[in-house]
């Protein structure tokens, strides 16, 4: 029991070293306050009928941030460090799903799935036993849904299921091909993008059939779009590189437009998938223009978070995932929405006033990552 207390604790500490906790329950605490006292009732309240949609959701997210954390395990150097200590396999994964369903599951999901049931019950659509019951289903599963994921890609690693290719010589490439190539070869980045991807688009399909949502709620439910995190980590992602890149005769600035021609390739899908979703959904409302004012968003959005990661790159991470979880994630995600939630003005406001206000934020936001890099350097 002592032994498995003491790797129950060294797996924990190597999943969530040099974490925030002050910040991480403050941004707990108010993403709880916003889905109870902000956003409208009708679109946050459920029914025990309409519980099983959430619980899905609640699976497939779990399921997708277990598939992350295990394959970022086991291409971690330490996880064969931590197979060799005196411990049985199903006993480390289980500790080990432990672990992730605290990280993950209690700690990112529960808190969106007790603020629901919470005005659920005061709305009158649960019970009070009801809103039990659901808690507790709803952690049993992402506890199973988490052992089932971990399980999954620990066997087929151990099987020679998922192989990882050795790093290629950069000077085979041009910048914008080895970006792809790294994309496609690197099994965390491309899951986490299009977890997220696939994520949001079903966000936004159960907001339009199960909630009927429109108009500006719609547009915001849009600008969530832009809290993709891939390219707020492209130059932290040269921390294998660093070294290198500064000792070759690189242009910088073809680095820098190669990644952002990337980022921006890899997001329009995206984009347009939700775009047309939502012109399904409402095609009179909705027109191109609305297409428009999202690539612009877009393309805007890209060059911010790039060239804050390229001014304050996060060299601080042992395996990719990490990169993910810094805690400027937040200041991207803040900017990220100052600009895209200015689409909220679609049905009030033309689109070059639109795009006059958003060419405003994003100045503005450079304007303080240049200033505060000038500061740092000073």
């Amino acid at each position: 029991m002592n032994r498995a207390r003491s790797i129950f604790h060294v797996l924990l500490h190597d999943e969530t070293k040099d974490k925030k906790w002050m910040r991480e329950i403050l941004a707990v605490l108010a993403l709880m306050a916003t889905i109870m006292f902000i956003i409208p009732a009708p679109y946050t309240t459920f029914s025990i009928h309409s519980l099983e949609n959430l619980l899905k959701g609640t699976i497939a997210v779990t399921l997708y941030l277990s598939f992350l954390s295990a394959i970022s395990k086991v291409k971690d150097r330490k996880y064969k460090m931590l197979l060799s200590l005196p411990i049985d396999k199903k006993t480390f994964i289980f500790l080990y799903s432990l672990v992730v369903y605290i990280k993950n599951h209690m700690l990112r999901v529960m808190p969106i799935i007790l603020s629901v049931l919470a005005v659920s019950g005061y709305y009158g659509k649960l019970t009070f036993l009801q809103c039990a019951v659901a808690m507790i289903v709803f952690a049993a599963a992402g506890f199973f849904t988490s052992l089932c994921g971990i399980t999954a890609i620990i066997f087929v690693y151990d099987h020679n299921f998922i192989r990882f290719k050795p790093r290629r010589s950069l000077m085979k490439f041009s910048w914008l091909r080895r970006e792809f190539v790294r994309f496609s070869s690197d099994k965390v980045i491309l899951i986490n993008h299009l977890g997220y991807s696939v994520f949001i688009l079903f966000f936004i399909v159960n907001a339009l059939i199960t909630f009927r949502v429109e108009g500006g709620f719609l547009l915001f439910v849009l600008s969530l779009l832009s809290t993709c995190s891939t390219p707020g980590v492209l130059f932290s992602y040269e921390k294998p590189y660093r070294n290198l890149l500064q000792s070759l005769p690189v242009s910088i600035k073809k680095l820098y437009w190669g990644k952002y021609v990337f980022s921006i390739t890899i997001t329009v899908p995206l984009y347009v998938a939700a775009y047309t979703i939502v012109y399904i959904y409402d095609p009179l409302t909705y027109t191109i223009d609305l297409l428009v004012l999202l690539l612009c968003s877009l393309m805007l959005i890209t060059f911010i978070k790039l060239y804050y990661d390229y001014k304050r790159p996060n060299y601080n991470w042992s395996h990719s995932r990490q990169m993910f979880e810094h805690p400027s994630k937040y200041k991207l995600w803040g900017m990220s929405m100052a600009v895209s939630v200015t689409l909220m003005l679609y049905s009030y406001v033309t689109i070059l006033g639109i795009l006059a206000v958003q060419l405003l934020v994003t100045w503005f936001f450079l304007y303080l990552i240049k200033k505060g890099d000038t500061v740092n350097e000073s």
